[in-house]
């Protein structure tokens, strides 16, 4: 399934995640290129032990997952650093269905509300990724805690190119700190099931319109 110069989007629990190539493949061990951040673009290490879960498309349309560890890290004579993982028995990797579709790099203004209206001021920022589970915002502050919720309200279009507006009650899953504001990960706790299909949809359209354009199948927009 997999190939020399194909490339793959990994995850780090809690941590990182982004994409990278494959550099080689030996002996049922996948070596690849040190992996960039989504959103930044950065490269960032990985360590020995560590897991992984890694996508990859199969045509056009058909997006897969495993899960794996890094088993080596290694540079090569031009210090280039190069990861190692083992690749699963082919039953071990499936079919990611259209509505675990991964999150796609979008920055969409969104304005952020408190439940009741009164619990924080509202503020606008702009979206790093959204899927139709969920989205991933920047903030000066978390404004709740881990596993309370807020609204989101944000505008994309449809497939006909009209624009839609969304609210949206949402939970805060993850809060990851950065140098200056800190990255919020929000997961859709009403979204409509006719809604959900409309978000899906812009989502596929970005992913497809992004490979079109860069011909990488993970790059933002």
């Amino acid at each position: 399934m997999l190939k020399v110069g194909q490339e793959l989007r990994i995850e780090v629990e809690g941590r990182s995640e982004g994409k990278t190539k494959i550099a080689a493949i030996q002996d049922g061990v996948v070596w690849i290129e040190s992996p960039s951040e989504t959103a930044t673009l950065k490269t960032f290490f990985l360590h020995e032990e560590e897991a992984l879960r890694v996508y990859f498309f199969k045509g056009e349309e058909q997006l897969f997952a495993f899960d794996t560890v890094v088993l080596k890290r290694l540079s090569d004579a031009q210090l280039t650093l190069r990861y190692a993982f083992k690749l699963p028995d082919e039953k071990k990797i499936k079919r990611v269905q259209r509505r675990e579709y991964l999150r796609v790099p979008e920055m969409i203004n969104v304005t952020v509300l408190a439940v009741d209206g009164q619990a924080f001021p509202t503020f606008e920022t702009t979206s790093l990724d959204v899927s139709a589970g969920g989205m991933r915002i920047v903030a000066n502050r978390a404004p709740i805690e881990v596993d309370d919720s807020l609204v989101v309200v944000f505008r994309i279009e449809d497939e006909r190119g009209m624009p839609q507006t969304f609210r949206v009650k949402s939970r805060l899953v993850r809060i990851k700190p950065q140098t200056v504001k800190q990255e919020l990960s929000l997961c859709f706790e009403d979204l409509a099931p006719r809604d959900q299909e409309t978000i899906l949809r812009y989502c596929f359209r970005a992913q497809l319109e992004a490979r079109k354009r860069t011909g990488s199948v993970f790059s933002s927009r």
